[in-house]
């Protein structure tokens, strides 16, 4: 349960020469912006990393320096002396990967949510943090390595992604100090905005109008929740796009406390991905937590075995107890 802070991390990052690197599953912009800063950084201090992750990087991250390396399976001959998992609260949720930290003598954890469990070797957990990429840029600062121009656009997508663009409440004013610097080293927002936000896949926007077909609205109009089922991924197409912001639909209709989207996953054993929303009056971390997941008080997420039906059917159960008991 120990904290260890920045300065345990940079040691091992001197000490150590080879490293995996990996983030939660269904990863969004901080998890794989984290994951290629810790790549970069640990690359100009002359190692060797990979970076393996349960699922593929989103296509509107895909513009990111180095996103190309990402890996989905562990090379067999990959022995580590040291894993990196980040931006994870919950060891289980790097899914597949799992097998890799087992291969890894020390694992480092670094991460922002206020229910990280403190599953690594050394821990640096800053729950005050806006994002994993705000607190790579002091890393990088501290060990006195170059933020290049690569570096900034990577930390700046993952500060940008995980505030909202600087629209939640986890946004700081030493996140504003970051985001200034990293525009100062080069970052041109309005390109990392297009990007993000302004490049969608036809069939990424005909899924979105799949997902909202399913929208409801239950108990008394506070929780709305949707769904994207891999039928839908198999009808457009596709293996897998972008659906950061499909939870963002069901959150934005007034009077909802809570929103839930349920997407499947497309790994071959069955597995559904659950965001959870917040609008504060519940903690939805909590009630992430109850099946194994984590989060923040306002935004929390857990990957359950099985159907979609079973999945939502239990999750939402819990949602409703804890609306009953706050509202």
């Amino acid at each position: 349960m120990k904290n260890n802070g920045v300065d345990k991390v940079i040691e091992v990052f001197r000490e150590k020469d080879d490293f995996l690197i990996t983030a939660h599953v269904n990863p969004e912009g901080d998890s794989i912006g984290s994951q290629l800063a810790v790549r970069n950084i640990l690359k100009k201090l002359g190692k060797k990393a990979c970076i393996v992750d349960h699922d593929v990087v989103p296509d509107n991250l895909m513009f990111l320096p180095g996103a190309e390396l990402v890996m989905k399976s562990l090379p067999a001959d990959l022995t580590p002396g040291a894993a990196v998992v980040l931006d994870c609260p919950v060891k289980e949720r790097v899914g597949r990967v799992s097998g890799g930290l087992e291969r890894a003598p020390l694992v480092v954890n670094i991460d922002h949510h206020v229910s990280n469990e403190y599953f690594g070797d050394v821990n640096w957990v800053e729950p005050q943090a806006s994002s994993v990429g705000e607190m790579l840029f002091r890393l990088a600062e501290k060990a006195e390595v170059e933020i290049d121009k690569d570096l900034a656009v990577i930390i700046y997508t993952a500060i940008v992604t995980d505030t909202g663009m600087f629209n939640y409440s986890n946004t700081s004013r030493e996140t504003h100090r970051v985001a200034g610097e990293l525009i100062r080293l080069g970052v041109d927002p309005k390109a990392v905005h297009g990007e993000i936000f302004e490049k969608r896949s036809l069939p990424e926007v005909r899924l979105l109008g799949r997902a909202l077909t399913t929208l409801k609205v239950e108990s008394g109009g506070k929780l709305a929740y949707m769904f994207l089922t891999r039928k839908m991924y198999g009808e457009e197409g596709v293996d897998s796009v972008s659906t950061d912001e499909f939870i963002n639909y069901p959150r934005s209709i007034k009077g909802v406390e809570a929103a839930l989207f349920f997407k499947e996953a497309g790994d071959p054993e069955g597995s559904v991905n659950v965001s959870f929303r917040s609008q504060g009056r519940i903690n939805v971390n909590e009630v992430a937590a109850t099946f194994g997941g984590g989060g923040h008080k306002q935004a929390a997420g857990c990957l359950l075995k099985g159907g979609i039906e079973e999945a939502s059917k239990n999750v939402l159960a819990e949602v409703k107890k804890a609306l009953e008991d706050a509202c």
